[in-house]
Order: structure tokens, then sequence, then C-alpha cells
């Protein structure tokens, strides 16, 4: 089995993540990814980096570009390795979307829960007040 290659890293270690529904993002990374986009102007989609949205340098990404190659030495190995690329990046989507649905599925539990218990305390301090003599 290979060793994942990891991602390249950002461009500028200073450069916050841009949020994927940023009115900047316009042109998507690749057709099986549609809801990863990037600036679509003045660069290629493929100059931008899809965390940041910066435009990447070719001295930024030399070494890494130079794995791909000899990792990838033909066109057609290079289409399968991005189409993978592609599929296991909708995965972890589809992934952190399921988790944060879950999440958001118990914090609506919890408050719900919470709501049931402050309606009940009401109740009982409103019946502890009354028994009260005055």
């Amino acid at each position: 089995m290979e060793a994942e290659p990891s991602l390249p890293s950002p461009p500028s270690e200073s450069a916050p993540a841009v949020p994927l529904d940023a009115s900047i993002r316009t042109t998507s990374i690749h057709p099986d990814c549609p809801e990863i986009q990037v600036p679509g102007e003045p660069l290629l989609s493929y100059r931008y980096h899809p965390v940041t949205c910066q435009p990447i340098e070719n001295l930024d990404v030399r070494v890494e570009l130079e794995q791909l190659r000899q990792q990838h030495p033909s066109r057609a190995a290079a289409l399968r390795a991005q189409e993978q690329a592609a599929k296991e990046v909708k995965e972890r989507l589809e992934n952190a979307e399921r988790k944060r649905e879950n999440v958001q599925k118990n914090i609506d539990k919890k408050i719900k829960e919470r709501n049931t218990e402050m309606k009940v305390l009401s109740k009982y301090q409103e019946v502890k007040a009354s028994d009260i003599p005055s």
C-alpha cells in the first residue's frame, strides 16, 4: 500500500481559511467537487490554494509537483489520481457534514431537555411559593 500524499501547505501561514460560501469563490476546483470553489479570475482555478484562495506560486509547490510527477508519470495515472483525490475530498466533506448534523441534533436535544427541566423547575417553584402561608 502506498503512503498517502500530503496536501501542499498554504502559500502563507498567516493567510486565513476562506469559508466555502464566501463570495470570492466562483469556480469549482473539480467537476466531482462543485462545492469547493476558488476565485475564477485572473488566474486559472488550479493556481489558487483551495483553503486560503491565495495564488500559488510555482516556487511554493516545486517539490510537491516533482514528487507527483514521479508518483504519476503518465497523464492517465495523473488523471486517475486526480479522480481518486476528488472522491476522497467529497467523502471527507460528506463525513464532516454528517458530524455537524449529529452535533446539531445533540445540541437541539440538550436544549429541549433543558427547557423541559426549566419548566418543571418553575412549576415546582410556583407550587412551593403558593404553599407558603401569607
